[in-house]
């Protein structure tokens, strides 16, 4: 089971020529440049698409993980009793000399695609995941995270052999800001 309080999601929007017109004519209609009015909710309502009803719809590349701070945690429940508590900080590499946990970092450097980008910061219950194995141990845990411009997030938790089912989550967004990346910028 994965139990958090932050969580920060990414995501990356490039349209088509034809989507681009369409779009900006919808959020001039609200007075609003295109990377603004994406986190309006009347914005969907005008766009009449039901392929989009929201932006959680909006087809585009996401970027998610949970942020690393003191007071994130993962809770190891085995048959109902919890086995062990990890705090994030303790999944970073870098902050012990040998390794707590099995972890594999990617590294990503963010705006260096043109486009427009979304965050979005969540609270609340991020997620429990099930994993169906008979001898469960600890230290075959494979954490993967994500080191981005200034964060390490934690992306996903697997298990050898096992396959992780998404059981339920319950959050709040509290934070959303857009911006635009040209390729002018760079």
């Amino acid at each position: 089971m994965v139990n958090l309080d932050w969580k920060v999601v990414v995501n990356l929007t490039v349209f088509s020529t034809i989507e681009q017109e369409y779009f900006t004519q919808i959020a001039n209609r609200l007075h609003q440049p295109l990377h603004q009015a994406l986190l309006d909710p009347f914005f969907y309502h005008y766009l009449r698409l039901n392929t989009i009803p929201s932006l959680d719809k909006l087809p585009c590349e996401k970027l998610g993980g949970l942020l690393g701070s003191t007071n994130h945690q993962v809770e190891v429940w085995i048959d109902g009793k919890k086995s062990q508590k990890i705090h994030l900080q303790e999944l970073d590499p870098t902050q012990y000399l040998f390794p707590l946990y099995k972890t594999e970092v990617n590294h990503l450097t963010l705006n260096d695609t043109p486009g427009i980008y979304i965050e979005q910061k969540e609270v609340g219950f991020i997620g429990s995941y099930e994993f169906q194995t008979n001898d469960f141990s600890i230290d075959n845990l494979m954490f993967n995270l994500l080191q981005t411009n200034h964060q390490l997030l934690l992306q996903s938790i697997t298990y050898p052999n096992c396959k992780v089912v998404f059981k339920e989550k319950e959050t709040l967004i509290n934070y959303q800001h857009s911006y635009v990346v040209d390729s002018l910028n760079k």
